[in-house]
């Protein structure tokens, strides 16, 4: 099979499943690395015939919105720079924030910060490579409390509360295809999660939330792999396909005796369709929206550290510096 009929059909496999899946798929479970540097959707598009998004810096604003554990509502608006260092490097960096809305309350803070590099080795007749390492920054330690001071899930947290390592590469055949490989592991943890829905201290509505365990929560580690089929021309461009997740190991928390435990169920496989389309506009192309969505088909049966997702739909707006090549 050619790789252009492999593109091919990565994009009507991801619009068949997107119109065959049902209510019962679970989530996302992604951590953060399928949304940074090589390793996020259609990362090696070039502007025109000549020149790479990559080669130019550019500042987003999008706004996410999901469904979370037992039917919270997240509302993420996020910043994002991409910053040009030379014709083969660029550095990617996003900062959230994230509301959300549940049984147990209405809550927001600041997300996690992510820094990455990229490397490239671009070949736009055939194909590019792209090496990327960063780190994702909890920006806290997970200990949100609702209005009467308990401590709440880490569905409602907006931080994990650990410092993670990331690495991955891509690589892109022209315009027809994209794969790419991460992992992504938790080098420093500070989460100070103190959820207990057992406590004599909780109220009925409180106590049969059902929200995962997550007291002192240890998160393991993370793969992703993404194969995507794309097409796209100056002005447009679309690009969809399957998008999973193993979760190495199963979580850990810290009982009321400050033993650990494993959170039984929390390691497994993630599968998702996921999907985005853009268009270009001014005079040069200097403005860009695209739209990124996903849609789970299979979960891990646990995600104790919130990640959960039953749907995800991303608008985002993004400028480009210096972009002076005309566009017809």
């Amino acid at each position: 099979m050619s790789i252009k009929k492999l593109s091919f059909l990565g994009l009507t496999m991801a619009a068949l499943l997107g119109t065959a899946t049902t209510g019962r798929a679970q989530g996302d479970s992604d951590p953060g690395l399928s949304t940074i540097g090589g390793l996020r959707s259609a990362p090696a598009v070039m502007i025109d015939d000549e020149i790479f998004e990559n080669e130019k810096s550019q500042i987003s604003i999008g706004h996410t919105f999901a469904e979370g554990e037992r039917g919270t509502k997240l509302y993420v608006p996020q910043l994002e720079l991409r910053l040009a260092a030379s014709d083969r490097d660029y550095f990617h960096v996003k900062l959230p924030y994230q509301a959300v809305q549940g049984d147990l309350g209405h809550i927001g803070g600041l997300g996690n910060l992510t820094l990455a590099y990229t490397h490239v080795l671009p070949n736009a007749d055939a194909v590019t490579w792209q090496f990327t390492g960063g780190l994702d920054i909890g920006t806290g330690s997970a200990t949100m409390v609702d209005a009467s001071s308990r401590a709440l899930p880490m569905a409602y947290q907006s931080s994990r509360g650990s410092t993670d390592v990331i690495v991955g590469v891509s690589m892109t055949w022209k315009k027809y295809l994209n794969v790419s490989a991460g992992y992504q592991q938790a080098i420093i943890n500070y989460n100070e999660n103190n959820y207990d829905r057992f406590s004599v201290d909780n109220d009925l509505t409180y106590s049969t939330a059902n929200y995962p365990l997550s007291r002192k929560l240890y998160r393991n580690g993370d793969v992703m792999m993404r194969i995507e089929g794309q097409y796209y021309g100056n002005r447009a461009g679309i690009s969809a396909g399957p998008l999973a997740f193993y979760h190495l190991r199963n979580d850990l928390y810290q009982d009321i005796n400050n033993k650990y435990r494993e959170l039984d169920g929390s390691q497994g496989f993630t599968l998702n369709v996921a999907g985005s389309a853009f268009v270009r506009f001014g005079r040069y192309g200097e403005w860009k929206f695209d739209v990124t969505g996903a849609y789970p088909l299979v979960q891990r049966d646990l995600a104790p550290d919130g990640l959960r997702r039953e749907w995800m739909v991303m608008p985002r707006l993004t400028f480009f510096f210096n972009q002076d090549i005309l566009l017809f």
